[in-house]
């Protein structure tokens, strides 16, 4: 009962931190793209599967509660049922103590309780999938239950989900295949293992289905992404790959689990040894992958996140037998050592963000003012949605702009910030015109949006950091393109960022339209 309680306090001590923070920093780049997800629903997408769409919806009612922290109250609810559910796991493992720990350690790691647990990411439910899919795991191979064949069945049944979240949960599979035909031969031999797979498929269908329609071109573009197109190696991919894994998982944490594994590897008798296999056979796969990848060209160390999750449980158990042996463990001040970590970054995140005065980096020309620093993302959208609101009421009043003018972007980013928090508030449509490449999923929203009439205008709103000329992109598609104003953002007095805001007049054909 104490660690019952225990995990409580934890669940609501660290929701309360997340739901702060969510109020305090504005959406990112990708979190503001994935509200398209939500407001237009499809069986996938560009560039991920559904259901981080699904959850915006839910959680935001439909819609109808639309802001910074309802989109991002889905994940932090998840990340409090995650912590819930990486405890029960390790109370499966060992006992409520290591459930604890485990759920400790889940809220120490910057991928899982940041990353995923307060932006609204696919990486957010998918986390969520692979808990539940490990815990099937660890219930069918250690035979807590007689119903393994039941088990089975919903293990296809979250793996299936973990995909339409991330397709990188087929590494799930993977995982689970290898240790099979490795170590536990006879789950080949169960009709129920291959219904599981088949549930598996039928729920992923969806995504091949409409890749079908649309010339598969999500398998083009992750395919682009992870295409070795060199025959050399980049060793400077390479060491910010390793470096950004390390630092998305705390690295007092990768600590910890060295010497967790480097002990489970001495003392056989702390975890059964098949638990530790299939651990490994879940993690390594997606972390070798990672890592192989970012040896010929640059990835995103978070691709590899969950494949950390498996260290935690093994850690977790070995911290509660070790502790059982001795109170004086090296666990304790490294583990209290990497909540410090993380809490220092998130909170020194957000007031930078918030009250830095000046920028953090980056160019200082005027055009490229703020090019590079990554605090951009997450402030002054706000304010320059009501500077935006106020200046185009006075360019209707004085005739300069049709009413229905819409909004043009040409790439998804800064294309969902504008679409999130200028265009939606003021109801103005939003087109997107350029290369799939570049507009991905806003191609798609261009069906609900509609297009710019032959005639039409638009305004094409650039901010420094991330300048594009529409003179050089647009000057054969309107009759008349100028620059209306330049807005200013400021943090700490400073001049951080300017807006250049262009008029786009009398459009030569119609814009806009669907892939």
């Amino acid at each position: 009962m104490e660690y019952r309680i225990k995990l409580r306090w934890l669940i609501l001590f660290a929701t309360l931190i997340r739901c702060v923070c969510a109020l305090l920093v504005e959406l990112g780049n990708d979190e503001v793209y994935y509200y398209t997800y939500a407001l237009q629903l499809d069986w996938n997408h560009f560039d991920h599967p559904p259901i981080v769409g699904i959850v915006i919806r839910f959680f935001t009612l439909n819609l109808h509660w639309i802001n910074t922290f309802s989109m991002r109250f889905g994940a932090i609810i998840i990340a409090a049922i995650n912590t819930w559910l990486i405890a029960r796991t390790g109370t499966l493992l060992r006992n409520q103590r290591t459930g604890f720990i485990a759920a400790i350690i889940y809220n120490v790691s910057i991928y899982t309780s940041i990353i995923a647990g307060l932006f609204i990411l696919p990486d957010s439910p998918a986390v969520f999938f692979w808990l539940a899919s490990l815990y099937c795991m660890l219930k069918i191979i250690l035979n807590k239950e007689k119903k393994i064949s039941r088990t089975l069945i919903w293990l296809g049944f979250f793996i299936g989900l973990a995909i339409m979240s991330k397709v990188h949960g087929v590494f799930l599979w993977l995982g689970f295949v290898i240790y099979i035909l490795l170590y536990q031969k006879n789950l080949l031999f169960r009709k129920q293992l291959y219904i599981s797979i088949f549930l598996t498929i039928i729920i992923i269908l969806p995504i091949f289905l409409w890749n079908l329609k649309y010339d598969f071109i999500t398998w083009k573009f992750h395919g682009d992404r992870v295409n070795i197109k060199d025959n050399y190696i980049h060793f400077n991919s390479l060491f910010t790959a390793i470096a950004g894994q390390l630092f998305y998982n705390n690295p007092l944490l990768i600590v910890l689990y060295t010497i967790a594994l480097l002990a489970l590897r001495k003392a056989n008798n702390i975890i059964p040894a098949n638990t530790v296999r299939l651990l490994l056979c879940c993690a390594i796969p997606i972390i070798l992958a990672t890592t192989l990848i970012a040896l010929f060209r640059p990835i995103l160390p978070h691709w590899s996140g969950p494949g950390f999750i498996p260290f935690m449980l093994l850690t977790a158990t070995w911290i509660d037998w070790h502790l059982h042996q001795t109170r004086t463990s090296i666990s304790k001040p490294l583990l209290n050592s990497a909540l410090y970590f993380t809490l220092v970054i998130l909170f020194s995140g957000v007031l930078l963000i918030r009250l830095y005065p000046g920028n953090l980096s980056g160019a200082n020309e005027k055009k490229e003012l703020g090019k590079g620093d990554f605090s951009l993302d997450m402030t002054g959208w706000e304010k320059l949605g009501i500077d935006f609101s106020k200046f185009r009421e006075q360019d209707v009043i004085k005739d300069k702009m049709n009413p229905d003018a819409v909004i043009l972007i040409n790439k998804w980013f800064p294309g969902g910030h504008l679409y999130f928090y200028v265009a939606r508030p003021l109801n103005i449509p939003t087109i997107g015109v350029g290369n799939l490449s570049d507009l991905h999923k806003f191609v798609w929203l261009n069906v609900i949006e509609g297009n710019i009439k032959s005639g039409g205008d638009a305004y094409f709103i650039v901010p420094s950091n991330n300048f594009d000329d529409p003179k050089a992109l647009y000057h054969n598609l309107f009759h008349s393109i100028e620059l209306a104003t330049i807005l200013h953002q400021k943090r700490g007095n400073k001049t951080i960022r300017h807006w250049y805001i262009y008029r786009l007049k009398n459009a030569k054909a119609p814009l806009g339209s669907l892939y």
